[in-house]
């Protein structure tokens, strides 16, 4: 089938973005600076900033990012010269079959994950605020399953009102951090915050694997915005000039905040407590979590829908039992394993867009016309992903502190290994099972269309 063909297809189930769709560098931008102000990147900055000194939480969120921009930006260019989004895409390098079932595994599963740590810290936050007010005390478990409840009935049935919610709720969560930032250094200094050193360090290559972790799914996944771009010019300065330096400031906030309240152990709702703001505190992280929190269930279940062949029609059961999941997992104590959850997100994400870079770049030289989904599963695909994530978690030290530790083996940093074991073995086996070969060199200017 021809690339004209395809886009037709794919334009009639509404993933293909025609010309007159298309934006320029500033509305792509916006999105990806509007968005970098959230709960999350606070608690990965104040994670960072528990166990690192502040110099080595910088360096840790700057590479971090810098590594997630590095593969973002290709897949971005891609997206922008097709005109589709990332499950789309995904069908050249693991075919129709394999992009459908594997793609919406990693993105539901991930979204599950996060739902979880969402309601952790919403739980953890209430339960603080009402024992402060009222001498109350509800265990936090209690309070993420209720709070949880409240936001997957949200995204199932719907509530208007919720997008409301954030605009109100985000400039408020900053103005709070931004007043115990200034109320906190001038009590402690600035001197006691440069010079601040933990009791119990993570290591520079684990801060970076964090912070590869907070962005990995989003990295992945930038396609589903920059499809609108009108160029891969547009495309690269957009996400890279909206999502790096954002990013890495929000959550250097989040490592200060964790190192004027030691004790918080980088916990950004004992922060909160911390410097006495745990009932507005409370307020802001409930609420700017909301909207993220339906969203985050809604795209898990419709990932599942999708896997199932549900599409739509089946999101709303598949949001239920997604939403359910996240609940378990928060009320199961998600928060205690957060840096590991980051570290497998940056282990096995960036190893899946690996194979996508490999398969549009390298071997169908970066043009529109060459790019055909597979029917069925792609084995070069699948197993380059495969090899690529348990590289990157056995040598990027995923599994510390667990009974699997004794497989950690430490090597450079695990998500450059994953994506640069995946794509070398892309290759190799795409060339070794003789598959279509494509003639030219990869063409580095955004393609007429």
């Amino acid at each position: 089938m021809s690339s004209e063909s395809e886009a037709m297809s794919f334009e009639a189930e509404g993933m293909h973005i025609d010309e007159s769709q298309r934006k320029g560098v500033w509305p792509l931008t916006v999105i990806w600076v509007s968005n970098a102000f959230n709960v999350s990147s606070l608690m990965t900055g104040a994670a960072l900033g528990a166990a690192l000194t502040l110099g080595d939480s910088f360096i840790a969120a700057f590479v971090g990012f810098g590594i997630i921009t590095a593969y973002m930006v290709l897949v971005a260019m891609q997206a922008a010269d097709l005109g589709l989004p990332t499950s789309a895409l995904s069908t050249a390098a693991l075919g129709k079959t394999g992009g459908r079932y594997l793609i919406s595994a990693v993105v539901g599963l991930a979204l599950i994950g996060w739902f979880g740590v969402q309601a952790a810290v919403c739980g953890s936050s209430f339960s603080i605020a009402l024992a402060e007010l009222t001498g109350f005390e509800i265990p936090v478990w209690v309070s993420s399953a209720v709070l949880g409840g409240l936001m997957l009935a949200t995204a199932a049935f719907g509530f208007d009102g919720v997008k409301w919610v954030n605009y109100i709720a985000l400039p408020m969560l900053f103005l709070i951090c931004m007043y115990g930032l200034v109320v906190s250094v001038s009590g402690t200094g600035v001197d006691s915050v440069f010079n601040y050193v933990p009791a119990e360090g993570m290591g520079l290559v684990a801060g970076v694997n964090i912070s590869v972790g907070l962005f990995a799914l989003g990295g992945a996944t930038i396609g589903d915005f920059t499809r609108y771009a009108k160029s891969r010019r547009d495309a690269v300065v957009s996400s890279a000039a909206g999502v790096w330096p954002a990013n890495v400031f929000v959550m250097m906030i989040g490592a200060v905040l964790a190192i004027v309240v030691p004790e918080s152990g980088g916990d950004i709702t004992l922060i909160m407590a911390g410097l006495g703001l745990a009932v507005v505190g409370m307020v802001a992280l409930v609420a700017s979590t909301w909207t993220v929190n339906v969203s985050n269930a809604y795209s898990a279940g419709l990932a599942f829908a999708v896997m199932l062949g549900k599409g739509e029609r089946g999101y709303k059961a598949a949001t239920i039992v997604s939403g359910v999941v996240g609940i378990v997992l928060a009320a199961a104590g998600i928060m205690e394993h957060f840096t590991f959850f980051l570290t497998l997100l940056s282990a096995m994400i960036p190893a899946l867009a690996g194979s996508m870079i490999a398969d549009y770049w390298l071997v169908r030289k970066a043009r529109p016309e060459n790019f055909k989904p597979l029917d069925g599963v792609s084995v070069p695909g699948i197993v380059s992903f495969v090899a690529g994530a348990a590289v990157a978690m056995v040598t990027g030290g995923t599994f510390a502190g667990t009974a699997l530790a004794f497989l950690d083996i430490p090597f450079l940093l695990g998500p450059v290994n994953g994506i640069v074991v995946s794509m070398a073995l892309y290759v190799l086996i795409y060339k070794a099972m003789k598959l279509p070969a494509f003639e030219g060199p990869i063409q580095l200017k955004t393609p007429q269309r």
